[in-house]
């Protein structure tokens, strides 16, 4: 029998394994958060925002502070750290009842949350090498994906249930689900620390200017996310007279999209030259979707369906391509010694987009209306466009001349 494309072998299996289990936890929490917040514990919405904005500010300032540490105590260590602090969070989400408690206990739960992807992509970049590392990473996101709709499945029956005890057993499964998914990291061979005279060197990415440009401007691809999951949904129910149900058809179908093409989409992305490329091209159909989904505007029945679902269509393409690009770049262009400095903060970027995303689509979409997504549409270009000559710039810099990448094994002005 031939193995499935992209699937882990060996002892990166345990890593598959405990990123799919701890998707469906966090999956399963994350669809009735808001419900429980609001309902059990006694927050108001206005509470429940400030407080969960208040959190994404911390994971961003945070995430690369823990980058520069994994690369000092191993990436692996600080995966199983962080993931054992999602499992403790969400189990003191249950006596969080006042709102500076759920604050705190938001912090704790939304860092480790946030960060732990860059660290399991400083881990698979201390493990593989080449395409071999984007199959890799790609499947890690279908097995993320697969996890996350399973959870989400869960979550739908607690409210469906609405009931506190429910959602404390939700929380409970949570807690187990990320125990479970440390103790099968174990199983997952370890990436050595820096050495002494090493970790004592400065962090280099703060002095790497071309590599903070491109991690703004996936920033501003990464847009694209908060755009399906609350830019979206807003403008479905207050600006189209499609059915309601259509957003929950949307997200399934965004879903399926990952899980059967993102290893095809990820091919062309283990060079730096390649990522540079899919990060442009994936500009193309962001923005196009945003015309679409703006061409729905006061539509209704099955046009207005139809519409919204080629637009998913379209977003789904160029959301595969930012996927691809983001682990070319940021592996590709990071320096071997630095994996978790420089992913952390390739990752903030990304945080940055979700913390700001709920109020730039409300902004955008119900202030601006039509003419708020060509305003995103101009962002999703304005974030790609550029990647290609800045990545070019990248390669020159001293932070890559004379090193070998870490994607596609080529220094990085051999690649761009």
């Amino acid at each position: 029998m031939t193995k499935a494309p992209g699937l882990p072998d060996g002892p990166m299996r345990s890593l598959y394994a405990a990123t799919l289990v701890l998707a469906v936890g966090r999956g399963g929490w994350y669809s009735c958060l808001a419900v429980f917040a609001t309902r059990s514990l006694g927050l108001t919405p206005a509470q429940f925002g400030v407080c969960l904005t208040a959190a994404g500010v911390v994971a961003l300032v945070a995430g690369g502070f823990i980058g520069f540490a994994a690369d000092r105590i191993g990436p692996r260590r600080m995966l199983i750290g962080l993931v054992l602090v999602q499992g403790v969070a969400s189990v003191a989400y249950a006596v969080a009842r006042q709102p500076w408690a759920f604050a705190l206990v938001s912090c704790f739960a939304l860092t480790a949350e946030r960060t732990v992807p860059a660290v399991r992509i400083a881990l698979v970049a201390g493990l593989t090498s080449g395409e071999t590392r984007l199959r890799r990473l790609s499947s890690l996101r279908v097995a993320g994906s697969g996890g996350t709709a399973v959870g989400a499945a869960l979550g739908a029956g607690v409210l469906y249930l609405d009931r506190e005890p429910a959602y404390v057993a939700l929380l409970g499964l949570y807690g187990v689900a990320a125990v479970a998914s440390a103790a099968t990291l174990r199983g997952v061979p370890s990436v050595p620390g820096l050495t002494e005279e090493a970790a004592g060197r400065r962090a280099l990415v703060v002095r790497d200017r071309p590599f903070l440009l491109i991690t703004l401007l996936s920033g501003v691809l990464a847009l694209n996310w908060g755009m399906l999951g609350s830019g979206v949904p807003l403008w479905i129910a207050a600006r189209t007279g499609a059915p309601v149900w259509t957003i929950g058809v949307i997200m399934v179908l965004n879903t399926v999209a990952i899980v059967l093409f993102q290893g095809r989409a990820s091919r062309g992305s283990a060079t730096v030259a390649g990522a540079a490329r899919a990060a442009a091209w994936c500009s193309v159909p962001l923005a196009l979707s945003c015309v679409l989904f703006a061409a729905t505007y006061h539509r209704s029945g099955p046009s207005a369906v139809a519409l919204l679902l080629a637009a998913t269509v379209v977003h789904a393409v160029g959301e595969l391509l930012f996927v691809a690009s983001s682990w070319g770049l940021a592996v590709g262009l990071t320096p071997q010694e630095a994996h978790g400095e420089y992913q952390g903060v390739f990752n903030s970027g990304s945080a940055l987009a979700v913390v700001l995303s709920p109020a730039l689509m409300t902004a955008l979409l119900i202030g601006w209306g039509v003419g708020g997504w060509l305003v995103l549409a101009g962002l999703f270009l304005a974030g790609g466009l550029p990647v290609v000559p800045v990545c070019r710039w990248a390669a020159r810099h001293p932070a890559r001349t004379g090193r070998q990448s870490g994607a596609g094994g080529r220094t990085g002005a051999a690649a761009a």
